[in-house]
């Protein structure tokens, strides 16, 4: 079933597995394209925007993703998860009146929001949508990791920095996509790998520079086998531990990498999936930096147990039948349109609401059950007022459709959108979305010794003893960019989650990639890479 989207007019297509997860958990079918859904979710996701800002209940400084001339309260993590408030204290009662976003709108205004959502987290405190961490500096979107810092999308990850989607991969550097890996620096897509520079799509393979498509080799340079006495010349002679000798050698890699074909997608352990970056997956569809997940659509990092989950941005750690939401993980099932509710089930428009049941239009709750509008309820009263506000927004044909872009707290550019759906602040505003105009960070503040400046961006950033320390174990150079301009390199090189269909350069048979059609990779399709590469 074809149909035009309300945002951008591109068409989409509706396919019948769609239409069957609609009726299933209740929803109407979506105006919006997958690529504009997503982009009206991460309008609502402050990932990496950190301000200083005083907590509004002890008054102490804190960082936050809440820029301070925000008109709402925001309260440091100890406080916002602490008895000194509750959030029902801001209950409001439902008027059938009044359109529902209207009431939420004005509910999520007064209720303290948090400065950094982390949650279990040992000697962790600069963490952002992560959990169970233990001794790690600014990471984000992460869980289960110690000892990491400037890190994103990890799980399992222990003694690394500038790592972003890997899991079990440990004294590592500037590396993306690796699994299961030890002391890999500046690798893309690797498995089982160690001791190794500038890798792209090996597994297996040990003491390596400059490789592509390798399995199960070692003492390997730019795919050239070498002696383990020439090896160790080599690797010295290229001077890995000074910033030009790292620069010339990616320029080199880079060169090389793009002789070598590539395989369509990255995929790994996969059943009947389509998408990039999948690993261990069954049924996914068109999902991207997808793991042991099961039956899910439209997803991107959706992990460790994710399963029937549809138009989701971060699920896992046994999270089923979500939809339509963000960061949702511990243990969380049948949620509709919600953010960051934890280990909470039976969840419709809500943000923030931890360890919840049976919770309607709510934000701030902790083990509260049977609540609208952060209002108590009996069970039958809160199904009678839950099917009156559902019929609201069925009567606009929205149920189902994520919140509108004016309540989101944030300005677009300091969103999660604005990374993979660049506007300029014209256009944001045209389309409904806000713009945050406080400067963030600092400039010209630069000391030589702790605090620099960034090559690209000329913001001053903070390199802290720990991460002396490891530069110094590793024998890498310090590094001339800072954390975001490090982040936003690893994550151009991964592409867009978005696919094109293109042809193989061996057999002309036809795929779906994340490789636009303007990329210059020499692209094979699966069966085609096996062949010639395993």
């Amino acid at each position: 079933m074809e149909r035009i989207c309300s945002i951008c007019s591109q068409s989409f297509e509706l396919f019948p597995d769609d239409l069957l997860y609609y009726q299933k958990i209740g929803v109407q079918e979506p105006r919006m394209c997958p690529q504009c859904r997503a982009q009206r979710r991460l309008a609502f996701r402050n990932e990496r925007n950190f301000y200083k800002v005083k907590c509004g209940l002890c008054a102490k400084d804190t960082i936050s993703v809440h820029s301070p001339n925000k008109p709402y309260p925001v309260y440091c993590h100890d406080c916002w998860f602490g008895d000194g408030w509750d959030a029902k204290e801001y209950a409001m009662d439902y008027d059938p009146g009044r359109p529902f976003f209207d009431q939420f709108k004005e509910l999520w205004a007064k209720v303290p929001k948090v400065a950094l959502m982390h949650t279990r987290s040992v000697n962790s405190e600069y963490l952002n949508f992560a959990g169970d961490n233990k001794d790690c500096y600014l990471i984000i979107e992460s869980s289960n990791n110690e000892n990491c810092i400037h890190c994103y999308w990890i799980q399992l990850c222990k003694d690394s920095v500038d790592l972003s989607c890997s899991h079990r991969t440990q004294l590592s550097y500037e590396s993306d996509g690796c699994y299961d890996s030890y002391k890999i620096l500046y690798c893309r897509n690797c498995y089982d790998c160690r001791d190794s520079y500038f890798l792209l799509d090996c597994t297996n393979c040990s003491d390596c520079i400059g490789c592509v498509n390798l399995r199960s080799k070692q003492y390997y340079i730019f795919n050239q086998p070498y002696t383990k006495e020439e090896y160790i010349k080599r690797l010295a002679e290229m001077h890995l531990d000074t910033y030009e000798g790292v620069e010339k050698l990616r320029a080199e890699f880079e060169t090389f990498a793009k002789t070598q074909p590539h395989k369509f997608a990255e995929r790994n352990n996969v059943t009947n999936s389509t998408g990039t970056y999948l690993a261990n997956v069954k049924n996914d569809w068109q999902c991207f930096h997808s793991y042991e997940a099961e039956d899910c659509r439209y997803c991107v990092h959706v992990w460790r147990g994710a399963k029937d989950c549809m138009d989701c941005d971060t699920a896992g750690r046994t999270a089923e039948t979500i939809y339509n939401s963000m960061n949702s993980g511990m243990e969380t099932s049948n949620h509709i349109c919600t953010s960051a509710c934890w280990s909470s089930t039976f969840i419709e428009y809500c943000f923030y609401s931890i360890s919840s049941s049976h919770c309607f239009g709510c934000t701030g709750l902790r083990k509260k059950s049977y609540c609208i509008l952060n209002k108590q309820y009996d069970p039958e009263t809160y199904e009678k007022i839950r099917s009156q506000i559902i019929e609201e927004l069925k009567s606009k044909d929205i149920y189902g459709e994520f919140f509108p872009p004016d309540v989101s707290c944030y300005g677009y550019n300091e969103s999660a959108a604005q990374e993979q759906f660049p506007l300029t602040k014209e256009q944001a505003l045209t389309q409904g979305f806000k713009w945050e105009d406080t400067e963030r960070g600092t400039y010209g503040k630069e000391n030589g010794k702790d605090i620099f400046a960034c090559a690209q961006c000329t913001k001053n950033f903070r390199i802290i003893p720990r991460e002396f320390e490891f530069y110094i174990r590793l024998s890498i150079p310090l590094p001339r960019l800072c954390p975001d301009c490090r982040h936003l390199r690893r994550f151009t090189a991964r592409g867009p989650n978005r696919l094109w269909k293109r042809n193989c350069a061996k057999c002309n048979a036809e795929f779906e990639t994340n490789y636009a059609p303007d990329r210059p990779e020499i692209l094979y399709c699966e069966e085609c890479y096996n062949r010639e590469i395993i």
